[in-house]
């Protein structure tokens, strides 16, 4: 996976994916598994802080893309020419339909969905496996609505990527190394000349992003993606990939760049502790090199794990924290009370080793006719309670602080702020008067 928002690919992991799709909340994403080989299904989906969940899908036999549709994910299988439903919180896929019975005799592949009806194409109707590959024609693919029974557009040369974009379609012909823009009835209007095996396409204003691969038979060749010009159907530009081949290509926004990069790293604890256990050496290791497991990048790890170093002071000042303060509260009393937590600094905060974040409730005794604490009033402090979970940069969340009311009735003023040892107190706190009742 990769990030393309610069204009240069920014690699988010090496996970080799055959198919993405964004829906319900999250990015769907089913892992390459080729039928032809001893694999399995897996899919995965991601929000803003991470893997979301992991599903094996043992039935599903070479997945070829995933598609959000209808409440759930669907997921294309070529082996099967098949298309699968992924219930929430089931187990097993359930098949919607099937177009063959010959494993990989259509190479059923690409999902989308169109007037809420869901369509998938193929390379063509063969009645033995991989017919498709020795064929002498192979402008006999299409694209099939699943709802009516009946192809919308045929005579398509290994179709992948079909996409419809007001009354025109568009599809990536990859044995032509063409984008092909169709009207409604299925006529081809343009190509725009990718001249590689196109697969993948977004659409960005009037122009479309189109994957195109590496030559087969080119040991120094590398995957491109074509900036293709929509008004002329010319391509106006190449950016160089540093993988084989392109899948897909979609559009999300930063939260979702963001919870790519963290994968696994949901869990920071863990996360951090892979990083610094790559600095133990042999004898202080829990166990031998051959059965490490790292489910997170090295980058993630070490970014995560330099939450726990100390804060520099100017970002701590962007900081802080914000929510209302009761006007009264019982004496003894143990609680805990919701405030939000903001990250305006450029890195991650987090209740991290060596140098926790904490957010602490203070509590300062007025005497009688005053309204502030003294200069040398000493505060009651209550324990400190963690950020439950890694907030990114410009983000914030909702935690509980622990509370323990004094035992002495009378009026506080009550301090809530943020704490990393040797820095103290940061960021912006919230600061009220609260009135302490006696129990009872």
């Amino acid at each position: 996976m990769y990030d393309l928002t610069t204009g240069t690919p920014e690699p988010l992991d090496d996970l080799p994916t055959s198919g993405l799709s964004l829906g319900g909340g999250r990015l769907w994403r089913v892992l390459r598994a080729p039928g032809e080989q001893s694999s399995v299904c897996e899919l995965m989906s991601y929000d803003a802080r991470g893997v979301r969940s992991y599903q094996r899908l043992d039935a599903i036999r070479d997945p070829h893309d995933v598609l959000w549709f209808d409440g759930a994910p669907h997921i294309s299988s070529s082996w099967d020419d098949a298309v699968w439903r992924v219930d929430p919180g089931t187990d097993e896929p359930t098949m919607v339909w099937q177009g063959s019975t010959v494993p990989d005799g259509w190479h059923v592949n690409s999902l989308v969905a169109v007037d809420d009806a869901l369509h998938v194409c193929a390379f063509g109707r063969f009645d033995r496996h991989k017919g498709w590959k020795d064929a002498k024609d192979d402008a006999v693919g299409f694209v099939h609505d699943l709802r009516t029974g009946r192809d919308v557009l045929t005579h398509l040369s290994h179709p992948h990527t079909p996409r419809k974009r007001g009354a025109r379609w568009y599809v990536c012909e990859s044995t032509k190394g063409s984008l092909t823009e169709l009207a409604a009835d299925g006529t081809v209007r343009r190509r725009a000349r990718v001249n590689r095996f196109t697969r993948g396409v977004a659409f960005v204003g009037s122009f479309a992003l189109v994957g195109g691969n590496a030559r087969r038979g080119q040991d120094d060749d590398r995957a491109e993606i074509a900036v293709v010009d929509l008004r002329s159907m010319a391509v106006l530009g190449r950016i160089p990939m540093p993988c084989l081949e392109v899948y897909d290509i979609v559009l999300v926004g930063s939260g979702v760049v963001r919870g790519v990069t963290t994968g696994f790293g949901t869990n920071a604890a863990r996360a951090v502790e892979q990083h610094r256990s790559s600095d133990r050496t042999d004898i202080r290791q829990s166990t031998p090199a051959d059965v490490a497991i790292q489910l997170v990048t090295p980058r993630t790890a070490a970014r995560l794990a330099a939450m726990g170093e100390p804060l520099d002071p100017d970002e701590a000042s962007r900081c802080g924290v914000r929510g209302p303060l009761p006007t009264v509260a019982t004496a003894g009393e143990i609680t805990t009370w919701p405030v939000e937590v903001l990250n305006r600094s450029s890195v991650p905060l987090g209740t991290v080793p060596p140098r926790p974040v904490k957010v602490g409730v203070r509590w300062f005794r007025l005497a009688d006719g005053h309204d502030e604490p003294g200069p040398t009033d000493e505060p009651v402090a209550n324990p400190l309670g963690p950020v439950t979970h890694v907030l990114p940069p410009q983000m914030r969340t909702e935690i509980e602080v622990p509370v323990e009311v004094p035992d002495e009735p009378g009026r506080y003023e009550v301090r809530i702020a943020l704490r990393q040892p040797g820095l103290g107190w940061f960021g912006i706190r919230i600061q009220g008067e609260v009135t302490v009742k006696p129990n009872g």
